[in-house]
């Protein structure tokens, strides 16, 4: 099957129509993470029969003797494959061939945490998991789709916003799709037994935030403002903010540096083409230019290193997570070099 568009794939698990692979795209990670989740909510296996794999990070014949073990009372495996752009180019091509013949009773998703290139589309693994299953592909939404996603998302809670209010709540908490979730989920809880989320909840709410919210840690992270970012992760962590939402909103900041960078030095890309590219907003992404001037192509790359090895250590380690992040925001705005002890 080939690329399939976000409202069929999400009409396929509905009906319970299974693809032995998924291939789920896009430098989102809201829309990606909440694709991924409904895949294992419709699968609906135990922990016995499913199995998560961060690229590069593991052997790739463990991955396939995984896929090629059949699920122990239930009706498949379910295998998770995530950061699978980072995966070697053998290991690739190795799990390309396997997935001329997958196994009917694994479903096995893989996690591609950027926009796809036009080699990616073209490569090997892509035109595998296309032809033994699905490929979906989630772009970040265009200024003018945000409204309407708030809309529906305070639907989905049983209660209405006015249009004031959203574009009141976007321009507090910025186009981020994880901080908007999060500001939603406080705004329904404020509200109570109230139907309507008012404007004048928003601006207390938002009010509230505003200095300590993802989309300003972005900012501070972005511009290399250290004891900004320092103090800010300090706030969100009392806050009780969830670890790996801002783990997330980094990994989002780097990787658009990243494709940026690659755009101008590898691809001869100006600022015009790269704002149009990135879709930059004219407001929230103004320094974007300035900041990007202030990475080397090498330092971004091992940015990204330093914040899988950061979400690895928050998922399988007891260490405190305010040390966690106080280390990687250290190395992420250079203050420590030593970025690989994360």
């Amino acid at each position: 099957m080939p690329n399939i568009k976000p409202q069929d794939f999400y009409g396929q698990l509905k009906k319970k129509q299974f693809q032995p692979v998924y291939l789920i795209a896009g430098e989102e990670t809201y829309l990606v993470d909440e694709a991924v989740n409904a895949v294992e909510k419709a699968v609906n296996t135990d922990d016995l029969n499913k199995e998560v794999f961060f690229a590069p990070d593991f052997s790739v014949d463990t991955l396939l003797m995984a896929a090629q073990t059949l699920p122990f009372l239930s009706d498949r495996r379910l295998l998770i494959v995530k950061n699978a752009e980072r995966l070697k180019a053998a290991d690739s091509s190795k799990l390309a061939d396997f997935l001329k013949m997958p196994s009917t009773a694994c479903c096995m998703v893989l996690i591609w945490n950027e926009r796809p290139a036009k080699g990616d589309k073209s490569s090997k693994l892509f035109e595998a998991a296309g032809a033994a299953g699905a490929i979906v592909e989630f772009r970040a939404l265009y200024d003018r789709e945000l409204p309407v996603w708030v809309a529906q998302k305070v639907k989905s809670h049983s209660k209405t916003i006015s249009a004031h209010a959203i574009d009141y709540l976007i321009a507090e908490s910025g186009n981020n799709l994880l901080e908007l979730e999060n500001e939603i989920e406080k705004l329904v809880l404020f509200s109570g037994k109230s139907k309507e989320i008012s404007l004048e909840a928003v601006e207390k709410i938002s009010g509230h935030t505003k200095q300590k919210n993802l989309n300003q840690l972005s900012e501070a992270v972005e511009s290399k403002s250290t004891a900004a970012a320092l103090k800010i992760v300090d706030g969100l962590l009392e806050e009780g903010e969830i670890p790996l939402r801002m783990l997330a909103t980094l990994n989002r900041v780097f990787r658009r540096l990243l494709t940026a960078k690659s755009l101008m030095l590898e691809n001869g890309k100006d600022d015009a083409d790269i704002r149009a590219e990135l879709r930059l907003h004219q407001y929230f992404d103004r320094f974007f230019f300035s900041n990007l001037s202030k990475y080397s192509l090498a330092e971004l790359n091992q940015s990204i290193e330093t914040i899988l090895r950061a979400d690895l250590e928050l998922k399988t380690s007891s260490r405190p997570e305010q040390f966690v992040f106080e280390e990687l925001i250290l190395s992420l705005t250079g203050k420590n070099k030593k970025a690989a002890v994360i």
